[in-house]
């Protein structure tokens, strides 16, 4: 970057060449329209999906994980994330022991968002809040509150885009209620419980909650848990297992093959935002095959949901 000086001394022809000499950036406190939109980081793509359908032009946003299939429970942080986390106006955590290691890495100036306060995350619960409802509502709103107080000019359009996908949480809402009212109480298990608050929303039972979470926190399967999950999908008394396609474990796979072996529906759900969607498309689709996975195990004649 070059200084120039406006001292008596020089020419008169340096003095009109520092119109042709770009201007020095503007500080971080300075809210003009001039200034770049703010820069909002997250680890996982899908906050910053959330965060960038509410902010649209008048935010930025960056993911640290760039990769579908990445788990950032076992997230090595490196320099280059370090330093994009400390160049952010902002960043989006989901907490809940999930990346709660990228909180060590901000500096006191950066703004920071926890999903898991939003929500009333307790221990030993479920991580995974991007697909609890009223976490990803709050969280948006929150956003929206932040970015209207940086970009006032933008208010209207980011008031009308929180709008929007508010009522794009209501419509997964309204699916939910109607999975509940068809198959209330339906038992379903998971070998690693991503999605199980989507599920439990919709009024579905888990049983394997004590053997999911093992696997997940790497705590050790008990026997008899492992027996119980055994003799469900033998005697087929879950409607369906979930999977999660970013655990790599051999005990997960042994399930999934039983699963398979009994006719039982195997619902995949990952914890990463498939490339190319939105947050609720992602969930929408969620609903869509446990739609078919029930209507699957459902009694006969039972009519396939309407899709929505």
């Amino acid at each position: 970057m070059f200084t120039v000086r406006f001292l008596p001394c020089l020419p008169l022809f340096l003095t009109l060449l520092t119109g042709l000499l770009p201007l020095p950036s503007r500080a971080s406190t300075e809210t003009g329209p001039d200034r770049p939109a703010p820069l909002l980081s997250c680890v996982e793509p899908v906050w910053c999906d959330i965060a960038q359908q509410i902010g649209g032009p008048a935010l930025r946003t960056r993911s640290l994980i760039t990769s579908e299939g990445l788990d950032p429970h076992h997230l090595q942080p490196s320099p280059l994330m370090a330093r994009q986390l400390a160049a952010s106006d902002a960043v989006l955590l989901n907490g809940a022991t999930y990346d709660d290691w990228a909180m060590k890495l901000l500096p006191a100036s950066v703004k920071l968002f926890l999903a898991a306060s939003q929500g009333g995350w307790q221990t030993g619960e479920d991580p995974h809040l991007f697909f609890d409802l009223p976490t990803v509502r709050n969280t948006a709103r929150q956003i929206a509150v932040w970015l209207a107080g940086l970009r006032p000019q933008a208010q209207q359009d980011i008031d009308r885009r929180l709008a929007l996908f508010e009522q794009q949480i209501d419509q997964i809402a309204t699916r939910q209620q109607a999975i509940q009212q068809r198959d209330h109480g339906a038992p379903f298990a998971m070998t690693e419980p991503a999605g199980e608050r989507l599920l439990l929303a919709a009024g579905l039972v888990m049983t394997d909650q004590s053997w999911a979470r093992a696997l997940m926190n790497e705590s050790g399967l008990s026997p008899r848990d492992t027996a119980m999950l055994e003799t469900a999908l033998h005697e087929k008394t879950i409607r369906f297992l979930v999977s999660n396609p970013a655990i790599s474990a051999p005990q997960a796979s042994r399930m999934e093959d039983m699963a398979r072996q009994s006719g039982i529906p195997v619902l995949a759900i990952g914890e990463s935002l498939p490339t190319g969607q939105h947050w609720q498309d992602w969930l929408n689709g969620i609903l869509t095959s446990l739609e078919q996975a029930l209507y699957q195990t459902a009694p006969r004649n039972t009519p396939l949901p309407p899709h929505p």
